[in-house]
C-alpha cells in the first residue's frame, strides 16, 4: 500500500522533475490517512492562502524586506550537536532512582519520547525566527511557518532514516507530534469550517513536497531549487528566496548527517542560526 501511495505522490508531486523518486527513498513513517496525495500543488491548498492565520502565533501578515543586510547561510556544515542538558541522576537517591525505574524514565519508549520533544522544540525555535523568514524571503504568516516547519521535519527524517528501528520509531512520533500541534493550532486560530478537509490539504502537501525534495537532491542542482519555488513559494515571483532556502537546506542536511546519532535521538542539536 505505501509503496502504491509513494508512486502516486511522485507522479503528482515532481512537476517539472525529469528524475523518479523510489519507494526505499520516500519517507518510512506511514501516513495518518491512507488515501494520500490527490492533489499536490501548494496554491491547492485553502488553508495555506490564508494569510490571516499564524501557526505560533505573533504578527501573522507581516512583510518582510528582501534586502538582507549580508548573505545568510554562509557557514560551513558542522555538527549540530550541543551538550546535553539533561538532568544527571546519578547523584539522586536511590529511592528516587528506583521510583524513576519503575515508572519506565529510562525504558525506550520514554528515552524516544523525551528525545522527541527535544527535538521537535528545536525545530519549531528556528521555524519561528522571524530572521530567517527575512533570509529566505519569506512572510511570517500561516504559509510560511507551516512551510518552513516542515522543511525540517523533512530533514529530521531524512537523517532519522539511518537509525534503525529506533530512528523509524522516532520518525513516527515526530510526525505524529507535529501533526497533533498542526490540528491544535488551527483550532485554536479559530477555523472551524471545513477543517478536515484543510488538514486533509496540508498533508497531501507535505508528503508530496517530501517526495518532490527527495528526488530534487539526486538531480541537478537547480532541482531543488525548483522544487522549493514550486512548493514553499507557490510559484510565485522570482526564485532568490528558493535558492537561498536551497543552500540552507543543503547546508543543514551535511551537519546533521555529521551529528552523531546519539546526540539526534536525544534531541541534543541546533539548527545552524547563521542568517
Amino acid at each position: 500500500m505505501f509503496s502504491k501511495l509513494v508512486a502516486r505522490g511522485a507522479r503528482a508531486g515532481l512537476q517539472g522533475l525529469s528524475g523518479t523518486c523510489s519507494a526505499s527513498r520516500a519517507l518510512s513513517v506511514l501516513p495518518r490517512s491512507q488515501q494520500m496525495y490527490s492533489k499536490l500543488d501548494f496554491r491547492t491548498s485553502s488553508l495555506l492562502s490564508c494569510n490571516n492565520l499564524s501557526m505560533y502565533g505573533g504578527n501573522s501578515t507581516r512583510a518582510l524586506s528582501s534586502t538582507a543586510t549580508q548573505t545568510p547561510f554562509n557557514a560551513k556544515p558542522s555538527s549540530l550537536e550541543i551538550p546535553d542538558d539533561s538532568p544527571d541522576l546519578a547523584d539522586l537517591p536511590m529511592h528516587q532512582k528506583l521510583l524513576l525505574r519503575f515508572a519506565g524514565y529510562n525504558s525506550k519508549d520514554s528515552q524516544i519520547t523525551r528525545g522527541t520533544e527535544k527535538l521537535y522544540n528545536e525545530i519549531v525555535a528556528q521555524s519561528t525566527n522571524d530572521e530567517i523568514f527575512k533570509a529566505l524571503k519569506l512572510e511570517n504568516n500561516f504559509r510560511g511557518q507551516f512551510s518552513v516547519t516542515a522543511l525540517h521535519i523533512w530533514l529530521s527524517l531524512a537523517r532519522l532514516r539511518s537509525e534503525g528501528a529506533v530512528g523509524k520509531q522516532m520518525s513516527q512520533k515526530l510526525y505524529d507530534d507535529w501533526w497533533e500541534d498542526v490540528q491544535k493550532r488551527v483550532r485554536d486560530e479559530g477555523v472551524r469550517v471545513r477543517v478536515s478537509k484543510w488538514l486533509k490539504e496540508l498533508e497531501e502537501y507535505f508528503y508530496g513536497s517530501c517526495v518532490a525534495y527527495d528526488a530534487a537532491l539526486k538531480e541537478e542542482p537547480g532541482e531543488l531549487v525548483d522544487a522549493l519555488w514550486r512548493n514553499v513559494y507557490g510559484a510565485e515571483g522570482d526564485k532568490a528566496g528558493a535558492v537561498a532556502c536551497a543552500k540552507y537546506l543543503r547546508r543543514e542536511l551535511a551537519s546533521i548527517s555529521l551529528t552523531d546519532g546519539t546526540a539526534v535521538l536525544n534531541g541534543n542539536i541546533r539548527f545552524t542560526r547563521d542568517y
